[in-house]
């Protein structure tokens, strides 16, 4: 086990390595970073080449490179050009909104999808897990931007129960915890049903029926057990797809989350700041494979065996 660890702790490692290095050089050579953070045509070419000076643009690439290289395994980016802040300090303060916002998602997913799995999986032979399939089928090919647009209009304009947009209570938590909740409840009970479904064919759930356990006990020690193999790595999977449509409803539903500050990054040339959120997200979501894979390894023998 020391040893698959230890290999994936080192993948792990290389892909954030690799992950600095193309934020880099994709900020300095898809065009030139100057005007990438100011309007050339707002602009004379004093302050522009004051600016250079300033950011060190006037270095060569591999000094600027070392530069950024060692402060970002230090956590700092610089400073952000809009806020004049720590571009680090500006990202981390948005993470508890973001966490806040794919956790509950993720919650809700859980909360829904193992239920329904279950039941459909134990009666598949009637109308209702026909209509389970279907309906989880639909939810799970609909686009997060579209449910997001959906709720809004049907919730919050026509009939003016929940918040359109903000940050506060727990009434402007629901229309973006549904929007982002609601593909990966599909997609998690198909997954997660045809796992239990496979598992409830198997041997072994009939000799220990045969002993006397109800069905129960079958489906919460020894069915849901196996078919969790399954469940663990689309849930790496969900998860980042949670991640990466945050950034959609984020903006949508003006969630002040990673995702948004990140846009508004763009959109106001903070590249400090641009570089801090891909790199931070980017690193989060190798974790989060990382933890897949040990929990994997740890459901599964064979794995971390091979």
């Amino acid at each position: 086990m020391s040893g698959y660890l230890a290999r994936r702790a080192l993948s792990g490692a290389g892909v954030v390595v690799g992950l600095l290095v193309i934020a880099f050089f994709a900020t300095h050579y898809i065009g030139d970073p100057v005007y990438l953070l100011v309007d050339r045509e707002l602009t004379t070419a004093e302050q522009r080449e004051q600016l250079i000076r300033g950011a060190g643009f006037d270095r060569p690439v591999w000094e600027q490179f070392t530069s950024y290289f060692g402060g970002a395994l230090r956590g700092d980016f610089g400073q952000s050009l809009w806020q004049n802040r720590a571009a680090t300090t500006v990202v981390l303060e948005r993470v508890p909104a973001t966490a806040l916002l794919a956790g509950s998602a993720l919650l809700l997913t859980f909360a829904i999808a193992i239920p329904s799995a279950i039941f459909a999986a134990s009666n598949r032979a009637r109308w209702l897990n026909t209509a389970i399939v279907a309906l989880t089928t639909a939810m799970g090919s609909l686009p997060s931007f579209w449910v997001a647009l959906a709720l809004i209009f049907l919730f919050a304009v026509e009939l003016g129960w929940l918040p359109t947009s903000g940050y506060g209570g727990w009434r402007h938590l629901i229309l973006p915890v549904l929007a982002l909740a609601i593909g990966p409840i599909g997609r998690y009970t198909q997954v997660l049903e045809a796992g239990i479904a496979a598992e409830l064919r198997r041997p072994y759930v009939a000799t220990a029926r045969a002993k006397g356990l109800s069905g129960h006990v079958v489906m919460t020690r020894h069915v849901l057990r196996n078919a969790s193999i399954v469940a663990i790595t689309l849930f790496g999977a969900e998860l980042v797809l949670l991640l990466n449509g945050a950034v959609i409803i984020e903006t949508i539903f003006a969630w002040p989350g990673v995702g948004n500050v990140a846009l508004t990054a763009v959109q106001r040339r903070d590249l400090p700041v641009l570089m801090a959120s891909v790199v931070y997200v980017g690193t989060l979501v190798t974790v989060i494979n990382l933890l897949v894979d040990l929990a994997y390894a740890m459901a599964d023998p064979r794995v971390r065996l091979r």
